[in-house]
């Protein structure tokens, strides 16, 4: 008998992506997502890479997809929220005087830094690490938004499905668009309906 050796492909995709803030002007960045040797899941959105852990690259997905829902409820008059779950960042759901939700996730990360990248770890160990926050937003106008405190990234919701997605598969997971989302209505006398 012979062995065969199977070589993993590593994981590489790109997209541009629409700058939500910029929109009118139809600017765009590049963005990709890509795995490497050490496990790490690496982000490069324009000019800038960030790699992180496997747990914290799958909550930004997750938390990126939370965004989504909010906003998809927003357009459709509904609150979505997704199944409830542990999560590495903080997760905060608020209602708006113009009547459309907010979601914001938040997270601070313990990082290592050097002249190529941020390579965010995990939960902070202790006050000698570097930490460094992200943040995830849904913007009231539609948009998503990724915060480094170093840089801020705004793109399309469709962008943050597909990013959400391609982080998922650069993980090895299944993508994010199967997920169960709970609906309550918004308005009076509205109830709950599993999506």
């Amino acid at each position: 008998m012979s062995k065969v050796e199977v070589k993993r492909t590593p994981f590489f995709a790109e997209r541009k992506l629409t700058c939500w803030r910029d929109r009118e002007y139809d600017d765009r960045y590049r963005c990709n997502v890509s795995k490497d040797g050490e496990g790490r899941i690496k982000l490069q959105l324009d000019i800038i890479e960030t790699s992180f852990a496997s747990a914290v690259a799958e909550e930004l997905a997750r938390c990126l997809y939370d965004a989504v829902f909010i906003l998809v409820g927003n357009l459709a008059g509904y609150v979505l929220t997704p199944n409830a779950r542990e999560s590495i960042f903080e997760r905060n759901y608020r209602g708006g005087i113009s009547g459309r939700w907010r979601y914001i996730a938040e997270g601070e990360f313990t990082c290592k830094v050097s002249d190529k990248e941020v390579y965010f770890v995990d939960m902070p160990a202790g006050t000698d690490d570097a930490h460094e926050k992200v943040r995830i937003y849904s913007m009231e106008d539609g948009g998503v938004e990724i915060v480094f405190e170093f840089m801020c990234y705004s793109f399309s919701m469709h962008d943050a499905v597909w990013l959400a997605n391609t982080l998922m598969e650069a993980l090895e997971c299944k993508p994010l668009d199967v997920l169960e989302t709970t609906v309550m209505n918004s308005s009076p006398g509205g109830g709950f309906l599993m999506i």
